[in-house]
């Protein structure tokens, strides 16, 4: 069985982006692939966890002009739950939720979370959040291809989540400071 890896899915990702979205990363390996693979520049989240959602809504209200793509992991997002709810009361139709689950913190060490007991489908659904059917870690690449367009392509509010193996190219750093990325929102 072919795994599909958090990488991978951003490398189809970026054969579908036009280069206007906003990405919102989250913290750590995620936004360093977001960095080396996806269009620049983007908003790299670096000690922030639990947190792309909620910056990500606030940059939706601010521009709603542009699609706004938050990058999440499923430790990122455990720990930001309650942002879910924010987002379903302000409903911002310009934003969208790419949620890669590896079960685990990878950044720091690999320590499993508790995303594994997650059922998405059902939890987007609890906070009314449309969601597509998952991207299951076997997917094709044609399928996660599918899934990435219906996701960018949605009028609404919108989740996807992935489900990936856990391992990843070693990666440098972000060689920005956090002001530089601020900047490049102007």
């Amino acid at each position: 069985m072919i795994l599909m890896h958090g990488f991978e899915i951003l490398q189809e990702l970026a054969h579908i982006l036009t280069g206007e979205e906003l990405i919102v990363s989250s913290n750590g390996n995620i936004s360093r692939q977001v960095y080396h693979y996806l269009p620049r520049p983007q908003i790299y989240l670096r000690g922030s966890m639990g947190l792309p959602i909620s910056i990500g809504l606030g940059v939706a209200v601010a521009k709603p002009e542009k699609q706004v793509l938050v990058i999440v992991g499923d430790g990122n997002l455990l720990m930001g739950l309650g942002a879910l709810a924010t987002c379903s009361f302000v409903n911002p139709k310009n934003m969208k939720i790419l949620i890669l689950d590896n079960n685990e913190y990878a950044t720091t060490g690999h320590q499993k979370t508790s995303a594994r007991i997650l059922n998405y489908p059902k939890l987007l659904d609890g906070f009314d959040i449309k969601s597509i059917e998952p991207i299951m870690i076997d997917e094709s690449t044609e399928g996660v291809r599918v899934k990435l367009e219906q996701l960018l392509q949605a009028t609404q509010l919108y989740a996807l989540p992935a489900m990936i193996g856990n391992e990843s190219p070693v990666l440098s750093n972000i060689p920005l400071h956090p002001e530089e990325i601020t900047k490049s929102l102007k």
